[in-house]
């Protein structure tokens, strides 16, 4: 790909390019008008509902609970709802356009304005005080996030709110300067290098805030843009060839996903940012997302990421497809079923993910056709299908490798999944709800993140170890895999040997799991699995999963229990969970055999 665009070139496409809005402005009524009557009506519904909603109050003392205890929901949870109304109510006076919500939305502006610091306490890094200093701005994901936001909001009603509110207006410009844009010409933040979905994230929010409000002033602009498409280009060369995203399928929308936002509207304003955008491995960025489809609406999980998006975006996945061109991708988004759990922890933030759908032609594109075999060589994850042409019928699997200092990370490394008949069998459970521990030197003491979380074996209780020094390997052959996971322990654990491979025997409807393990003296080898089906013994060895058979030799069921693990997210994706553990005490080598069989 050539070099990104220099200053000089921004300046003079700035100069020679008209500014417009990125958003259609509430007195386009053309758009507005002719958009779909149920849009439009649910559109206003939503506006109504927030109406009828108090403004959430944010407490001084919800603020400290993160130092305190940990608790990150008790400020974010009031802090994302403010923002969410907000939205709600902007495209309800778009769809409506009689001033019936402005009231409402100069009151959501007054208070967010109003707030002391927009940076969420998880994101302040402090260490010798609990509070932000005044003039100490701290440009994270929610601060960028929230300028980005409330410039949005001119772009839609600028003119309607200076009829009544013009020193509101002139407020949001002096915040928005003050708290974020001003930092961001001053100062680096760690996120200007690249490393995940921040660096892409907030420089979309800082972009889009000032085009927004600096397009009378070229110069700075320019300089402003050139500063902060340089950690968009980082974080796109980190990506592998093979196009994988070590964060996850639901992470995915706030990583690539806001690359692709990004680009969109630098290419709205400047244009030049073709060659990019047909970039070979920017199309197989999008195409990852069709590709760790397992069945209906169930992604492979592995790190933080969910195993199903709380509410995909179709209109804006279907605006990605079209922005690389990619049939794929257009096909996953139109076909992909609609899914409204509000899962706990959704936070993002958008007015793009409503205005694409509104633009949306969700007709049927032909049959999203999904590959009997998906291996990603780099990122190291593997995906077989017993029926691609028909994925919901038949047995899905799925097995992890890398290492564990990926973006996200768990020590899920060997991790196997599976699906039969479009129902969830063994899981990743996931990650639960975040709080202070999660991104903490405590963090794989959390259960559902460190190896008794996962189902590849580990011994006498010895975690697998965290850096990138920690690897699995893995070795396609067809419907068959092996995993060398001998490198991911620590030396001192004296595992010489440990490899798991995973036939798929579609023929006879059964996959079979068989491992082997070397290591000094005696130990005691365990795995967890997890599942969200209640297990039925039916014999020693075997346990009926619904209509998977589960057998095994070599091991011992030692319990088939509920889980009381599972906090309030992991039970809104899963419901119950329960722990399958299969265990023995060996001396020096260990060999053992785990089958699933489908029954229908």
């Amino acid at each position: 790909m050539s070099e990104i665009m220099s200053y000089e070139e921004i300046l003079t496409r700035l100069k020679s390019r008209k500014y417009e809005t990125y958003y259609p402005r509430a007195n386009q009524r053309k758009f507005w008008d002719n958009i779909r009557i149920s849009d439009r009506e649910e559109l206003i519904r939503h506006g109504e509902e927030a109406q009828a909603q108090a403004i959430p109050f944010l407490s001084l003392k919800d603020y400290m609970k993160f130092f305190r205890d940990g608790d990150r929901i008790s400020y974010e949870t009031p802090f994302f709802k403010r923002r969410h109304l907000l939205i709600d109510l902007t495209l309800a006076e778009c769809a409506e356009y009689q001033g019936r919500f402005l009231d409402d939305i100069a009151e959501l502006l007054w208070q967010i304005l109003s707030e002391p610091v927009w940076t969420l306490p998880a994101h302040q890094k402090l260490t010798d005080y609990p509070l932000p200093n005044p003039e100490e701005w701290v440009v994270a994901l929610f601060s960028a996030e929230t300028a980005r936001i409330l410039t949005e909001v001119l772009q839609f009603l600028q003119p309607e709110l200076e009829k009544e509110f013009l020193p509101l207006v002139n407020r949001i410009k002096y915040e928005v300067n003050h708290r974020v844009l001003e930092v961001c010409e001053k100062e680096t933040f760690w996120w200007y290098d690249g490393r995940n979905n921040w660096s892409v994230w907030c420089c979309y929010s800082v972009n889009s805030a000032a085009i927004t409000l600096w397009d009378d002033e070229p110069e700075r602009l320019a300089a402003f843009l050139a500063k902060h498409i340089v950690p968009m280009k980082k974080l796109y060369d980190k990506y592998p060839a093979d196009g994988g995203c070590d964060e996850g399928a639901s992470y995915w929308m706030v990583a690539v996903g806001m690359l692709l936002n990004g680009l969109d509207i630098l290419q709205h304003r400047l244009g030049g940012f073709e060659a990019w955008l047909a970039e070979p491995k920017l199309k197989r960025m999008v195409e990852f997302i069709p590709r760790v489809n397992l069945c209906g609406k169930w992604f492979m999980g592995y790190s933080d990421a969910e195993s199903f998006f709380p509410a995909f975006p179709r209109g804006l996945f279907l605006k990605y497809a079209s922005m690389v061109k990619s049939t794929t991708a257009a096909q996953l988004a139109v076909e992909l079923p609609e899914n409204t759990t509000d899962a706990a922890g959704n936070r993002n933030l958008s007015f793009l993910d409503k205005t694409a759908e509104l633009a949306a032609d969700l007709s049927p594109r032909g049959d999203f056709k999904r590959n009997a075999v998906d291996f990603w060589e780099d990122l190291q994850i593997w995906i077989a299908r017993q029926n691609p042409e028909n994925a919901e019928k038949g047995m899905v699997c799925t097995i992890k490798g890398g290492h564990n200092k990926q973006a996200h990370n768990h020590n899920d490394l060997g991790h196997f999944s599976l699906w039969c008949n479009n129902i969830p069998v063994i899981v990743d459970v996931g990650r639960g709800i975040y709080d202070k521990t999660c991104f903490s030197d405590k963090r794989y003491t959390l259960w559902n993140l460190n190896a008794s979380g996962h189902n590849a074996a580990f011994f006498d209780n010895c975690d697998q170890g965290n850096g990138a020094q920690y690897t699995a390997e893995l070795f396609p052959d067809g419907n068959r895999i092996s995993c060398d996971l001998t490198c991911a322990f620590k030396e001192e654990n004296g595992i010489r040997h440990y490899s798991r491979k995973i036939d798929a025997q579609w023929e006879n409807n059964k996959i079979v799991i068989s491992e082997k393990a070397e290591f000094e003296g005696r130990k005691t080898v365990t795995i967890n699995f997890y599942t969200p089906i209640a297990p039925e013994k039916i014999s020693p060895d075997k346990l009926l999963l619904g209509d998977v058979e589960l057998s095994c030799s070599g091991l011992d069921i030692i319990h088939a229990e509920k889980s009381e693990k599972p906090d309030a997210k992991l039970t809104t994706q899963w419901g119950a969970l329960w722990e399958i553990r299969l265990g023995k005490t060996a001396e020096n080598n260990a060999e053992w055999v785990i089958g699933f069989t489908s029954l229908k």
